[in-house]
């Protein structure tokens, strides 16, 4: 059998119709892996991952009623994917002297004093994440990745309320888990 000239030039179409879409979306993307890993090597490489799979995935992606939502939803897959293939190769490292190898990315004691402000806050949106995932999504969408709600709502494939609603209700719980303060109303 050979190929009809329709067969060949539409895996070139689906790939410059997925090409676009990832062009358009892919600093948004990047920001919501960076927000979640809090590296943005990691995050890059969680991205490219969720990207590949996106592009086989093209097709049903593109037939989406919200092409958005049903590409972001692969991009959290991959970015717990990437979560878990670290905790299965933590336990297989063998340390490497340092004496011999450099490496650019060497974590030091500044590094870890200035990420030892995000425990808490880790901690508490992996709890909310557990008991109202969406609640947790709607937070890191809005306050780590900088989403309005309307793009929040696009993203999770929600009404523009339910967006405010879950930012609201999570950070309200947030506030909680962290056993913070309540804020004050000001001086009058």
């Amino acid at each position: 059998m050979t190929d009809t000239p329709e067969q060949e030039a539409r895996p070139a179409e689906l790939d410059k119709a997925f090409a676009a879409f990832f062009a358009r979306h892919k600093d948004d993307f990047l920001r919501v892996a960076a927000g979640r890993l809090r590296n943005l090597h990691d995050a890059d490489e969680a991205l490219m991952d969720a990207a590949i799979q996106m592009h086989r995935k093209w097709p049903r992606i593109e037939a989406h009623s919200n092409p958005i939502a049903l590409a972001y939803t692969i991009l959290n897959a991959k970015i717990t994917d990437f979560y878990r293939r670290r905790a299965r190769y933590a336990d297989h490292e063998v340390p490497v002297g340092t004496d011999s190898t450099t490496y650019a990315d060497t974590v030091n004691v500044d590094d870890i004093l200035m990420l030892r402000g995000y425990e808490p806050l880790d901690r508490a949106l992996a709890e909310l994440q557990e008991h109202a995932p969406k609640q947790a999504d709607c937070v890191r969408l809005h306050y780590l990745s900088g989403m309005s709600y309307d793009e929040i709502a696009e993203y999770l494939n929600i009404t523009k309320g339910a967006a405010k609603g879950n930012t609201h209700l999570g950070r309200k719980r947030l506030h909680d888990l962290m056993d913070l303060p309540e804020p004050g109303k000001g001086d009058s």
